[in-house]
């Protein structure tokens, strides 16, 4: 059994899949993306790493930027047809990189998201602030970490951020303001088990949650509503593991964002109580196994 790490930007992450991969899979791969070719041919295409082709492994695990999605969506189609495991379907990877399409789709899916406009208009953006009501949210189309993402309590502090925008030619998807205390819950789903944790904002004038920004983590109450929402939210956008940020309000519970590369440390372990990077690769060692026996009969 061999499993392949494709990733983005190097990190300590891939070294502690690395570590887990090896107890379970015969061999372990990581190779950046940067340093894959396609080939494609009359019956197949294959996705090749200095001569190694990756579509002969059993199993891949993406951790990839948004800055790669599109080559992303591609390898993981290519790798899904040819019997692949991975943690997502080949549209995945197009949900996720772009804010205000995923809002989409997680909508059409019955999933509560917060009203959203797409635009790169500031009068469009003007317009739609005034139907939303302020403090409105807006967000660069990719993104992560809380990057890009920026919060305008009236029509003057909103007009400028849209006009630099407009003259760098980022698009922006704004969105309502959804009242809650201050938190979101980051739900990492592993096929049907969830586990998670909630974020806090690092003090009073600091709206985000974000770690990135400076805000803390504790083990979440996981309850029937947040599990259902992030088991909706990862199976309408593809995903079979992937992270959910959802945040409690008076109307129920929302989806702000599913990422398909979580953050994965060891104090995240820590504080959900549970090793989640080897439970990540326990669910693919697992799926690839019976694909190998379904493959066999």
């Amino acid at each position: 059994m061999k499993m392949t790490i494709i990733y983005g930007d190097i990190s300590t992450t891939h070294q502690l899949i690395i570590e887990r991969a090896e107890d379970l899979f015969d061999s372990v791969l990581a190779v950046p993306i940067s340093g894959l070719k396609f080939i494609h041919g009359p019956e197949d295409t294959k996705v090749l790493y200095k001569g190694t082709d990756l579509t002969e492994f059993d199993a891949a695990y993406f951790r990839t930027g948004d800055e790669d999605k599109m080559f992303s969506e591609h390898i993981a189609e290519v790798m899904n047809n040819a019997g692949v495991v991975t943690q997502c379907d080949g549209d995945s990877f197009q949900y996720e990189a772009n804010k205000f399409y995923s809002m989409k789709i997680l909508a059409e899916s019955n999933v509560n998201v917060p009203d959203s406009v797409y635009t790169i208009s500031p009068d469009t953006a003007v317009d739609a602030a005034k139907k939303l009501g302020y403090p409105v949210i807006m967000k660069t189309i990719g993104g992560a970490g809380g990057t890009g993402v920026m919060r305008a309590s009236s029509e003057s502090e909103l007009k400028p951020v849209m006009d630099t925008m407009k003259a760098f030619k980022q698009d922006i998807c704004l969105q309502e303001y959804k009242e809650h205390d201050g938190t979101d819950n980051r739900i990492l789903v592993i096929g049907d088990h969830t586990v998670g944790y909630q974020r806090s904002s690092s003090g009073e004038n600091e709206w985000r949650s974000n770690i990135a920004e400076g805000g803390t983590r504790k083990k979440a109450e996981i309850t029937d509503e947040l599990r259902e929402t992030a088991l909706t939210a990862a199976r309408s956008t593809g995903f079979d593991i992937c992270g959910c940020d959802i945040i409690d309000t008076d109307d129920g519970a929302y989806v702000l964002e599913v990422n398909g590369a979580p953050g994965l440390n060891e104090s995240i372990n820590e504080v959900v109580e549970e090793d989640v990077i080897l439970r990540i690769v326990e669910h693919l060692h697992e799926h690839a196994m019976k694909q190998q026996r379904d493959d066999d009969t």
